[in-house]
């Protein structure tokens, strides 16, 4: 598993999202687009993200969390093999990811895989992981026992005030 052009590498196709438009203000056509690239800096710059799993029992679960956009991927550190969040994802991958900001939102929803990363990419999420969070200092082997998910995107949302609010689908596998 090594560094390639990751799965936020290329804009997939925009949209508006569903929502009523007297509620929201949100056009069903025209009108002003969030830019990809300002999803790509919010996701690359964020101190926290907010992980939101199911539990067995179908409750949700959400809580902030560290991470690091490397090589075009979303990579999220969720600790020791036994947490919950670790458990959750573990029998049912699917996440929501949610930055800080109400009037600047980007909301992922996706699959989290968790992954065991080569040397190329231990080493580029170490040095990712430790250039952003002051006093930690990670090795490229940190997550061989687990505890680091990359998320694969399948949707994003995204709005600054609500007549921008913009969708992306991406691409299934298979």
């Amino acid at each position: 598993m090594g560094l390639g052009p990751g799965r936020f590498a290329v804009e997939p196709r925009r949209e508006r999202p569903d929502s009523p438009p007297r509620s929201y203000g949100v056009p069903r056509r025209g009108g002003t687009f969030i830019e990809w690239r300002h999803v790509i800096e919010r996701l690359t710059a964020a101190e926290g993200y907010w992980i939101g799993t199911i539990t067995p029992d179908a409750r949700p679960h959400v809580v902030p969390i560290w991470g690091c956009f490397v090589a075009d991927d979303l990579y999220l550190e969720t600790g020791a093999p036994g947490t919950v969040k670790n458990r959750n994802l573990a029998a049912n991958p699917n996440v929501f990811i949610h930055l800080d900001g109400v009037n600047d939102v980007v909301i992922v929803r996706g699959r989290g895989v968790e992954i065991r990363p080569d040397r190329n990419l231990g080493e580029a999420l170490a040095e990712a992981m430790g250039g952003k969070y002051k006093g930690y200092d990670p090795t490229p082997d940190s997550w061989d026992g687990g505890g680091m998910w990359r998320i694969e995107p399948e949707s994003v949302l995204a709005w600054k005030e609500m007549p921008t609010a913009t969708r992306w689908r991406f691409a299934q596998p298979g």
